[in-house]
């Protein structure tokens, strides 16, 4: 476990360098989804190598390099991490952030709605056939996300899309 002044240190990093956000992703009809998908999502690029190795050995989640963009460029180090761990990271920084406060309160915020998300899943899209262990078929509904649950997880995306928005 992190020690208290390496948490400070981190949520510094993560302050000035770290992209704290709502992923939207579409909904996959061939997934049978027929709403889109929220995720949590932070990530932190950076040149120095050794400030993303240390933010993923201590916070936990993976790292990448990208190649550089300029033809004599420096490589780009990547950390990301989504959702759950996402979630845990947020909520062990909070007490440091100062910049990027409102932003993680709302990706805890969508958090929150989705830990309550299968007793949102009361539209029903169709039905098929189930059948049980015995070889017996019953009809089931197919049931997605109601449209009062996308509405707050869109909400709280454009809020952090407003939070991030850069330049007034």
């Amino acid at each position: 476990m992190a020690t208290q002044l390496e948490l400070a240190y981190l949520a510094g990093l993560v302050d000035g360098e770290a992209y704290i956000g709502v992923k939207k992703s579409p909904a996959y009809k061939c997934q049978g989804r027929r709403t889109p998908g929220y995720h949590a999502r932070i990530q932190v690029r950076m040149v120095d190598e050794a400030a993303i190795q240390f933010l993923a050995e201590t916070l936990g989640g993976w790292y990448y390099k990208e190649k550089a963009n300029a033809k004599h460029g420096r490589p780009l180090y990547c950390y990301q991490v989504s959702d759950r761990r996402a979630e845990h990271i947020l909520r062990l920084l909070l007490p440091y952030l100062r910049v990027k406060k409102d932003t993680a309160k709302t990706v805890l915020a969508l958090r929150e709605l989705q830990a309550e998300g299968r007793k949102h899943r009361t539209k029903v899209t169709g039905y098929r056939n189930f059948p049980n262990k015995y070889g017996t078929k019953r009809i089931v509904a197919n049931k997605c996300f109601s449209d009062e649950y996308v509405a707050r997880c869109e909400a709280l995306y454009q809020q952090c899309k407003a939070l991030n928005r850069v330049g007034i």
